[in-house]
C-alpha cells in the first residue's frame, strides 16, 4: 500500500466528549424540556443527519436553531475536546515515514476538521483533508469524496486503502475500487457488514502496521 485514507471521528479521535458538551450546550438553549441523549451510537454522519435520527419529527425551524446552536459551540470550542487514540500520532508518523501518502476524509466540515487537527498536531501529516465543504457545490457523500481524491492524486486502486469504522468508509472504497480495514473501537458498525469485505478488522489503531507495512 502506498496511500491511506483515513476516517476521523471513531478512527483517529475520539469525539464523543466535544460533540456531547455542544449538543448539551444546544439543547438546554433550544430545546430544554428535552433530555439529553444518549449520542454515541449515533455519531458518524453528518451533526443534521445524527440529530433528524434521533428527533425525526421535530419542526425544521426547532432543528434549524439546534444545529445554528450546536456548531456555534462544536466550532469555537467544542471540537477540542476530542483527542486521538491510543499510538494515533505515533503509528501515523511512522506510515509516514516509511512514504505513505495519508489523507483524511471526513463527514464533518473543515473549520473544526483543520481546528481538531491543528489541536492534536496531527496536521502536518496529511497530504489533503476532505470534508464535505471542501468543495463547491459540497460533497454529498464519502464515496464522492474519495473520487475526488482518486482523480486528483491518481491513487492506484491496487495500492491504496481506506479505514474507518462506519459503513460510508466502506462504500467510499467499494466506490473507487479501493481496500478497506475496518475499525472495531470506533462508533460505526462496518466491521460487522457482510456487504463488503475488509481487508482485515483492527482492534486497535497500531495493529494497521502488521497489515500494511
Amino acid at each position: 500500500m502506498k496511500s491511506i485514507i483515513f476516517d476521523l471521528d471513531g478512527t483517529l479521535i475520539d469525539s464523543l466528549p466535544g460533540i456531547e458538551e455542544s449538543a448539551r450546550t444546544a439543547i438546554s438553549r433550544v430545546l430544554p424540556e428535552r433530555p439529553m441523549p444518549l449520542l454515541r451510537e449515533f455519531i458518524g454522519p453528518p451533526v443534521a443527519v445524527m440529530f433528524a435520527r434521533i428527533w425525526p419529527d421535530l419542526p425544521s425551524e426547532l432543528m434549524a436553531g439546534l444545529l445554528a446552536e450546536f456548531r456555534a459551540h462544536y466550532d469555537g470550542e467544542g471540537c477540542l475536546n476530542s483527542q486521538t487514540y491510543s499510538e494515533v500520532p505515533e503509528v501515523l508518523a511512522r506510515l509516514s515515514g516509511a512514504g505513505m501518502n495519508l489523507f483524511v476524509l471526513t463527514n464533518k466540515p473543515i473549520r473544526p476538521t483543520r481546528a481538531i487537527l491543528a489541536h492534536v498536531g496531527l496536521a502536518a501529516l496529511f497530504r489533503e483533508v476532505v470534508t464535505p465543504d471542501f468543495a463547491d457545490p459540497p460533497f454529498r457523500s464519502k464515496s464522492e469524496g474519495a473520487s475526488w481524491l482518486q482523480a486528483n492524486h491518481s491513487l492506484d486502486p491496487a495500492s491504496t486503502v481506506v479505514v474507518g469504522d462506519g459503513m460510508d468508509d466502506a462504500e467510499a472504497a467499494e466506490a473507487c475500487g479501493f481496500e478497506f480495514l475496518a475499525i472495531r473501537y470506533g462508533y460505526g458498525r462496518a466491521h460487522e457488514t457482510k456487504k463488503i469485505r475488509p481487508l482485515a478488522v483492527l482492534e486497535k489503531f497500531s495493529d494497521m502496521e502488521n497489515v500494511l507495512l
